[in-house]
């Protein structure tokens, strides 16, 4: 059975729940099981990842994933860290998925307000954890058809 791990940021708890919800019912319904990590913020998110890709590769966990799957949120504060933290997230899971051949669906929001994130994250409305647990399973697919 496929398996996907889910990173997962819980800076804001509120948010990441419903990302969660969107995520989890979405692997859920194509049958995928799904282990998962918490980090502080979205920061530590491609740290995470590394981090687990390091210790397959020198199988000192058992866990073998065909997927990837990272959520969380930034809201733009009053300073110039907003920038800094989403850029570098999202720079570390590009470089990461492309240099080792992951199926990765990235539910990382970057928005302006809480609103946002609210309509973004709520599995009734936008719903971002499960349109990106569906892009994970969508590159695990091609994967398999292109038999990486």
């Amino acid at each position: 059975m496929p398996r996907v791990l889910i990173i997962e940021a819980r800076f804001y708890d509120h948010i990441a729940d419903g990302l969660l919800a969107g995520a989890t019912a979405a692997l859920e319904a194509a049958g995928v099981e799904h282990d998962r990590i918490v980090v502080p913020g979205i920061y530590e998110i491609p740290a995470a990842l590394e981090l687990v890709l390091r210790a397959q590769k020198q199988g000192t966990i058992r866990a073998r994933y065909d997927g990837y799957l990272t959520l969380g949120c930034a809201i733009r504060g009053e300073s110039d860290h907003y920038d800094y933290i989403c850029t570098e997230c999202m720079h570390g899971l590009s470089q990461l998925a492309v240099a080792n051949g992951l199926a990765l669906g990235n539910g990382v929001l970057t928005v302006h307000n809480e609103d946002q994130a609210l309509n973004r994250s709520d599995p009734a409305r936008k719903n971002i954890g499960g349109l990106a647990a569906r892009a994970c399973l969508r590159m695990m697919d091609l994967k398999r058809e292109l038999k990486q």
